[in-house]
């Protein structure tokens, strides 16, 4: 069984590794706090909420999401689906949570 902070192979594939033998993160790569991660892998469960309802089911405050969600969108992680706060998963967002591969869960 492995570790419950190991990340798992797949993980692992696509990463380089600098000559020390560590793992380096690609420059481009967005840096995700937790919160992030949970409200990127809430979007890609779901499709698209609105940001009352995202808050509620994620635990996070809604002053938080609201915040997070901006930032998110402002990196091209998440995007608006309507006039409302209604927000959804990007394909940039989805690939930024595949490659974080977070090492916790709920």
């Amino acid at each position: 069984m492995a570790a419950p902070d190991e990340q798992p192979p797949e993980c692992l594939a696509g990463s380089s590794e600098d000559e020390g033998g560590g793992e380096r993160i690609a420059p481009d790569r967005p840096s995700l706090t937790r919160s992030d991660e949970r409200l990127l892998s809430y979007l890609a469960d779901v499709g698209a909420d609105y940001q009352a309802f995202i808050a509620g089911n994620t635990g996070l405050y809604d002053d938080h999401v609201e915040s997070r969600l901006t930032a998110l969108a402002d990196a091209g992680l998440v995007e608006r689906v309507s006039g409302e706060a209604v927000y959804r998963v990007t394909d940039a967002g989805r690939e930024a949570l595949r490659d974080d591969c977070p090492r916790w869960s709920d």
